[in-house]
């Protein structure tokens, strides 16, 4: 049997100015690197390292860069800020960084394990969350020149998940604690972007929309956008797009597309939290508003409309607060368990490993759909799905055809893919979108359709009899008149388009479904 020193290559290892820290054990790893348990040999006390991926040996600039940015993270000095020590480097270019090490499990951890928190522990771990991120966004003084010129610096997180929240056991019960504060951005400008925006570095599961589009006035409504996120999954267990993050695992494409372009369902109604307050419910959709400006303006606002939330249904007594050392506001105490906020039973785990896997995975094509599509949207070409899905869900749009392109054959193929990343009510502007590009393209120069692999069938006198009987009964004795105008202006046009373009004048949506399905049956 190999020992930790032979199957592991870092443990035993001595690293540090005077080699100043002895590895010991590892103790987590993620997308950015690895943690130690390590011995301060010259204090004498355990302490956590972090070696992150990559080397600085190459780059004067991204040394600096690290070495200015755990200089950052250092100087946030809060109880729920987890303390950073020292830094370094490796003698093999590898940067690392020591910070206190901590004795209990991440809120990632325990949401893997048990799926979802009660609302006073969700409470409690949010406020305290907030008391920490809020030194943060006000800023830190930095001081340079032998400490004659100073700087304030407001920063950011840019990558707040569970697994960066730490939970430790006290005597005065749950301390919250956030970890890699400015780490995330050390390595911007490296070769570590990803494949989707060649320019965002982070979680995607968690990052907010701006980051998404490479927002240059990216501020703190990031971290309450993400911390929004986390406050969703804490009291419901689930995601708040419905991904089905209980049976599959969902690629980045799939969560940019949730961040920029699908609303968030509503907290109350899943089954367990239907006797949620609305006032809460309401902060937490206002965190996940797609626009910064719709957001809570910082996280005070945000802590303070949550707690008069809770006192809404709970107004006595009024909730006992205590100072705590190093913040300038109070905490709420959490309440006594025989008397929760409101009881919520635990959901049934399936696979809890899946449920929050941050993990991306290679896109795989995806399933048919089980939703019915248009013909409009059936027949629409290459670049006029590019140019109608950019209007509904944004730039994404580009990077997300070019990948499904990749997995797939032929246009229907791509279609019926591209369908599922849309919600029912983008469903609905696609095909508008689609039915109107339809009737302004002119008989030679269709957008919709490609004479070399359609053919368009005739058009006969018992179709436009049935057409014109259909219409008949949904808009009146104009359809005849109607009929004729469109034969007149599109002499070539097909069944299958002639359907759609009628369709498109029944304004009941639910019958012009039913139109436009029954009369494309009779095309042969």
């Amino acid at each position: 049997m190999k020992s930790p020193s032979q199957s592991d290559p870092w443990i035993g290892k001595l690293i540090g100015d005077r080699q100043r820290y002895r590895l010991d054990k590892r103790i987590g790893a993620g997308g950015m690197g690895e943690v130690f348990l390590a011995m301060d040999t010259v204090l004498g006390q355990e302490v956590a390292l972090k070696l992150l991926k990559g080397t600085l040996l190459t780059s004067d600039e991204l040394r600096k860069r690290f070495e200015r940015e755990v200089a950052v993270s250092a100087a946030l000095k809060n109880e729920h800020i987890v303390k950073v020590s020292d830094y370094g480097v490796s003698t093999e270019g590898y940067p690392f960084y020591v910070m206190e090490y901590l004795r209990g499990q991440s809120l990632g951890q325990l949401m893997r394990s048990v799926g979802q928190l009660p609302i006073e522990r969700t409470i409690n771990i949010v406020t305290q969350v907030c008391d920490g991120l809020r030194l943060a966004h006000q800023g830190v003084t930095l001081w340079r020149n032998n400490a004659t010129v100073s700087e304030h610096i407001k920063v950011v997180h840019r990558d707040l998940k569970p697994d960066n929240i730490y939970l430790v056991p006290t005597s005065l019960g749950e301390l919250v604690k956030i970890l890699d504060f400015g780490i995330a951005k050390i390595r911007e400008g490296t070769a570590e972007h990803t494949q989707l925006t060649q320019m965002f570095l982070g979680t995607y599961h968690y990052a907010s929309p701006e980051q998404l589009e490479v927002d240059t006035g990216i501020d703190g409504r990031a971290d309450i956008y993400s911390l929004g996120i986390i406050f969703y999954e804490m009291l419901s267990g689930t995601d708040p797009f419905g991904l089905g993050l209980s049976t599959r695992k969902i690629n980045e494409i799939t969560w940019a597309m949730a961040h920029t372009a699908t609303p968030p369902q509503s907290l109350r109604q899943h089954p367990h939290l239907s006797g949620l307050q609305p006032e809460l419910e309401a902060v937490v959709m206002r965190c996940l508003e797609k626009t910064p400006a719709r957001r809570f303006a910082s996280v005070d606002e945000l802590k303070q409309a949550m707690l008069a939330a809770v006192a809404v249904t709970h107004p006595q007594p009024s909730p006992t607060t205590t100072s705590t050392p190093g913040s300038s506001e109070p905490t709420i105490a959490r309440p006594s368990p025989q008397q929760p906020i409101i009881s919520a039973p635990p959901i049934t785990q399936t696979s809890s490993e899946e449920r929050f896997s941050n993990n991306s995975t290679i896109y795989q094509p995806l399933s048919p759909p089980e939703i019915e599509i248009s013909a409009a949207i059936l027949s629409l070409e290459k670049d006029s799905l590019l140019e109608i899905f950019a209007e509904i869900i944004g730039p994404i749009a580009q990077t997300l055809i070019q990948d499904i392109s990749a997995q797939v054959q032929g246009n229907k193929e791509l279609v019926e893919n591209l369908v599922l990343y849309l919600s029912p009510q983008q469903r609905t502007e696609l095909n508008k979108k689609a039915i109107l590009l339809l009737k302004k393209a002119t008989p030679t120069q269709s957008r919709f359709t490609n004479s070399s692999t359609l053919k368009k069938p005739a058009i006969n006198a018992k179709f436009l009899q049935h057409c014109q009987d259909d219409l008949a009964e949904l808009i009146g004795p104009i359809a005849s008149a109607l009929i004729q105008e469109i034969l007149q202006s599109h002499p070539q046009i097909s069944p299958v388009e002639l359907v759609n373009i009628l369709a498109s004048e029944i304004t009941d949506p639910k019958k012009a479904k039913e139109f436009s399905v029954r009369l494309l049956k009779l095309i042969n």
